[in-house]
């Protein structure tokens, strides 16, 4: 048996409001994640160990030089 419900204006315009800040949202994080990267774009784990170690190596040859230019 199919019931029919009637509702109230008010509940019918409640309901619409609901529903445009429901889409709102979906638009609004449609938006971000298109701003993702895709995952060619993300660097490899190679790539990323590769700049760990040439930082840390760059870091340590500016210490290195400091401290060189500072005892002389």
């Amino acid at each position: 048996m199919t019931e029919e419900r009637s509702f109230t204006l008010r509940q019918v315009d409640r309901a619409r409001g609901d529903l445009y800040t429901i889409s709102d949202d979906v638009e609004f994080i449609k938006e971000q994640l298109a701003r993702l990267p895709t995952r060619k774009e993300l660097p490899t784990r190679k790539e990323m160990a590769q700049t760990a170690l040439l930082v840390t190596l760059t870091t340590a040859a500016l210490v290195l030089a400091g401290f060189e230019a500072l005892f002389r």
